[in-house]
C-alpha cells in the first residue's frame, strides 16, 4: 500500500511539474523559440507554441490580440520571413515567475542604406506545460 501511495505522489508531482516548468526549462523554451525565429524556421517555432497561442500587443492601457492560434501565427510568420529585411532577436534581462518569463528582446536589422538598426521591448511569455500559451509585447524603444 505504501508503494502505491508513493507512486501516486510521484505521478501527481510529475503532473504539477509539467504545468509549471522549472526556471531553466522555461528559459530553454523561450530561447528555443527565439533561436527558431532567428533561423526563420516556422516549423521549429510552432513546436514550442500551444495550439491556442495568443500574440498580444500592449500599448498604454490597451491590449490587442495580434494573432490567435498556432496555425494563424505560422501563416503570419511565413509571410513575415518573406521580407527582404532579415531581423534577428536577442534576449536578455531574464525573469522567471512560475509559468511567466519576462525578457528584454532586442531586434536588429540593416536598413536599406546598410545602417545597423535595433530596438528593444519588454516581452512576457506565459507557458502552459512546455509550450508558449501567450506572448505580450510592450512598446519598443530605440
Amino acid at each position: 500500500m505504501r508503494a502505491i501511495s508513493l507512486f501516486i505522489i510521484c505521478l501527481l508531482t510529475a503532473c504539477v511539474q509539467t504545468e509549471v516548468p522549472t526556471s531553466d526549462i522555461a528559459k530553454t523554451i523561450v530561447a528555443e523559440h527565439a533561436r527558431a525565429f532567428n533561423l526563420g524556421n516556422v516549423a521549429a517555432m510552432s513546436k514550442v507554441q500551444h495550439p491556442d497561442i495568443e500574440w498580444l500587443s500592449v500599448t498604454g492601457s490597451q491590449i490587442s490580440v495580434k494573432v490567435s492560434g498556432r496555425d494563424a501565427l505560422a501563416e503570419n510568420m511565413t509571410d513575415y520571413f518573406k521580407s527582404p529585411t532579415k531581423v534577428t532577436g536577442t534576449l536578455r534581462d531574464w525573469s522567471v515567475n512560475g509559468n511567466y518569463v519576462a525578457v528584454t528582446e532586442t531586434a536588429s536589422w540593416k536598413a536599406k542604406d546598410g545602417t545597423a538598426k535595433s530596438q528593444s521591448s519588454l516581452t512576457v511569455y506565459q507557458l502552459k506545460g512546455n509550450l508558449i500559451r501567450r506572448v505580450w509585447y510592450y512598446p519598443a524603444v530605440d
